[in-house]
């Protein structure tokens, strides 16, 4: 994905798909911003070393690395800061909220671009703009960001817009990886509903959408907009301190794992030391194949890029194969044909020569690889979240095993 849930495409809006919304009267919300003396800067270094941790723990989606880096390069230049603050850290009366991006992939009509070409576009960022009015929306300041998922340009998007607002991030996410439906959402899992919602469009439209008959309305609705406006800025879950403290609300703890793996791969580069091993280790994971890119098979279906990635051995995995299944993110990886790792677990691909995670559909055939696979955040293992982040979840006819014990 080109960021948080970017796979949305091919709607065509529906009739009275937006009824839910509402428009957000002027000078609407209050308070004040103040700052959290528990929060913690981030310089360039610690912030390129969650990017690239993140390029690890996206499973190949979040978006690309390079433009990733591009962005926070560009907000350091500009003189913003940047901060993270730890869930504990929260008051009970806080309140803090998850904003991310959605673009359209639909093809749009002759017709539709003619008439979107004529409105001025009035909001360079509207993903700060739908932070903004949920702010408004709910009378009050948020305490900071939540990371919508761990993925490179994910997030450098959730961490630019916290810088943006003064705000800090929040070391924890809704995930602890990259997914590819906002169903994979642990709020939505914890059975906190992720209204009310912000939405805001280039074009300067805000809204806010009040409450969901059903969960699952909240994409078809977000899709419409984006459908319609080329791309949609969000925020969700605009949760108190006390509710984000809970077990299973958030994955805590997510964005320092991303840096210590990021710091790991730096530290090993420069002793001259295997980088990815490194990185294993840093996150606690498992090496689940070496070898170099075989093929690959990509199509768009549903605005999701679904495909396979084939790899054959090398080393110690010298004579085997290996393929995973990717809707969006790597979802099922085979060695031999026997599975060895299943979402919601963490499969992901990195290329030997850089030691940056490999985002899909980025290989080259030949391109020399390792494979390394990393426990999924207990939320997933539960009933509730394995209802939306199974095998089976995704059309397989596979139960769940820890990845631990497929590995044995």
């Amino acid at each position: 994905m080109a960021s948080r849930r970017q796979f949305l495409g091919g709607l065509v809006v529906a009739t009275g798909a937006l009824a839910a919304c509402k428009e957000i009267a002027p000078g609407e919300g209050s308070g004040e911003r103040t700052a959290n003396p528990d929060a913690t800067a981030l310089d360039a270094e610690a912030l390129e070393d969650a990017l690239v941790g993140s390029s690890y723990l996206g499973t190949g989606g979040g978006g690309g690395l390079e433009e990733a880096r591009e962005l926070i390069a560009k907000d350091l230049a500009a003189g913003l800061t940047f901060s993270m603050v730890p869930v504990t850290a929260l008051s009970d009366t806080d309140r803090v909220a998850c904003p991310y991006g959605l673009a359209s992939l639909a093809d749009t009509s002759e017709e539709m671009q003619a008439r979107l070409d004529a409105i001025e576009n009035r909001v360079e960022v509207p993903v700060q703009a739908a932070f903004e009015a949920l702010e408004k929306h709910v009378g009050q300041k948020f305490a900071g960001v939540i990371m919508g998922e761990i993925g490179p340009l994910s997030l450098a998007e959730g961490l630019a817009t916290a810088a943006r607002l003064g705000v800090p991030a929040l070391d924890a996410d809704t995930v602890g990886r990259a997914v590819p439906e906002i169903n994979q959402h642990s709020v939505k899992v914890a059975g906190i509903p992720l209204t009310p919602i912000g939405a805001a469009t280039p074009f300067g439209d805000e809204m806010i959408v009040g409450t969901l008959g059903d969960p699952t309305r909240a994409e078809d609705i977000l899709r419409s907009i984006a459908v319609v406006s080329r791309e949609c800025g969000v925020t969700d879950s605009p949760i108190t301190g006390a509710q984000a403290k809970q077990e299973g609300t958030l994955v805590t703890g997510s964005l320092t794992l991303a840096r210590n793996i990021g710091a790991a791969v730096r530290e090993a580069k420069a002793a001259g030391s295997d980088p990815i091993e490194a990185a294993r280790v840093a996150g606690d994971g498992y090496l689940l194949f070496t070898g170099t890119v075989a093929s690959t098979e990509w199509k768009d279906e549903d605005g999701f890029l679904q495909g396979k990635v084939t790899l054959s051995g090398t080393g110690d995995f010298a004579g085997q194969s290996f393929e995973t299944d990717v809707k969006n993110e790597h979802l099922v990886a085979r060695r031999d044909g026997a599975v060895i790792a299943t979402c919601p677990d963490l499969i992901s691909i990195i290329d030997l020569e850089s030691a940056d995670g490999i985002v899909n559909p980025g290989y080259e055939n030949g391109q020399s690889v390792a494979v390394l696979g990393f426990r999924s955040d207990p939320i997933w293992r539960s009933e509730a979240g394995l209802a939306v982040f199974s095998p089976r979840y995704f059309g397989y006819v596979l139960d769940y095993v820890p990845i631990e014990e497929l590995l044995g």
